[in-house]
């Protein structure tokens, strides 16, 4: 028996089921590698931006912001309070005393400024308007006391004080310079050791005088009792350094400043016997105190104290405030 065959399909047999594929799109391979390689460029373009090369340089934008870090995930910006905070530690390491922020080589010690012949003036418990005894002077450097209320005791050439808010009126004119004898020096001092037996509680303003005031100016806002945080007293000694002796003398207008402020004392120290303040403006000073605020004055002289009774030994005893003098021929400023 021969093999079986499949049968043949005639032509005139149905075909089977037809599959219609539509019209073919071809894509030449060329383009195909072209879109692949501009593919991988992008991807590679995006990992390189987002990887550092090198040192990052702060950039600065306005309102006084700087980014420290562009880190997305460590973003961070520093605002002008910050530079103040960092200023501040950098500046506690590098000042050791008072005397640190004055331009000229100072003494070691800032008691070589104070009279070293004692006593200048008689001796004896301070009482308002009296003299000083410069044994009572503090010689040591700022000193905190703390006392009920968030009151304090500081003081300037030992004419002492007990308060919250200080004012410190200072003549400049040019008889407190003066070579071999620098009294603004010795005065710069005792202020600065004064600041640092303030707490951060504490409120103070410093007025320096000639024929005009100048008025420590915080953040642009002069006039204004600033606490005695350490940001305040760095650029208050920034202040102090820059005064220098000149010009001539006017009282009032410094001390009326300095009330305005409503402190709870006022320490004024001067040399200027002359000009005197008149009966007058005495009576519009003690008028505008009304007795809110303690003055206690210094006097710088030449020589020892003179007994007769002048204008600002008047002007303590009038305020509520304390009297001392010290002669500058005993004043050793390392100059």
């Amino acid at each position: 028996m021969e093999g079986s065959r499949p049968p043949q399909q005639s032509h005139g047999d149905s075909p089977g089921p037809a599959v219609d594929w539509g019209p073919r799109l071809l894509v030449p391979s060329w383009l195909i590698s072209l879109v692949i390689h501009a593919a991988l460029l992008i991807v590679f373009a995006v990992a390189f931006k987002a990887t550092p090369q090198g040192a990052v340089a702060e950039s600065v934008v306005a309102g006084g912001i700087v980014l420290k870090s562009d880190d997305p995930a460590t973003e961070e910006y520093l605002t002008e309070e910050d530079f103040a905070s960092e200023e501040v530690t950098a500046a506690e390491s590098a000042i050791a005393s008072p005397a640190d922020a004055l331009d000229s080589a100072p003494p070691s010690d800032p008691a070589s400024a104070l009279p070293d012949t004692r006593p200048v003036i008689g001796a004896g418990p301070l009482q308002s308007g009296t003299a000083l005894s410069a044994a009572g002077m503090d010689s040591g450097p700022g000193r905190r006391v703390v006392l009920e209320g968030g009151r304090t005791r500081t003081g300037v050439f030992g004419v002492e004080g007990e308060g919250s808010k200080f004012v410190y009126v200072f003549d400049r004119s040019g008889s407190m310079g003066g070579a071999g004898r620098n009294a603004l020096r010795a005065a710069k001092i005792e202020l600065l050791k004064s600041l640092e037996s303030l707490d951060q509680i504490h409120q103070f303003q410093i007025i320096f005088y000639n024929e005009r005031a100048t008025v420590f100016a915080l953040a642009g806002q002069p006039g204004r009792l600033v606490f005695g945080n350490e940001a305040s007293k760095l650029q208050a000694q920034r202040f102090i350094n820059s005064i220098v002796a000149d010009g001539g003398t006017q009282h009032e207008d410094a001390l009326m400043q300095a009330l305005r402020m409503r402190p709870d004392v006022i320490f004024f120290l001067t040399d200027g016997a002359d000009p005197e303040l008149s009966g007058a403006q005495l009576a519009r000073i003690r008028k505008t105190n009304g007795g809110q605020t303690s003055i206690n004055v210094v006097e710088f002289g030449l020589g020892p104290a003179s007994s007769s009774y002048n204008f600002l030994q008047r002007l303590a005893r009038e305020n509520g405030g304390k009297y001392g003098y010290v002669d500058i021929t005993h004043l050793k400023t390392g100059n």
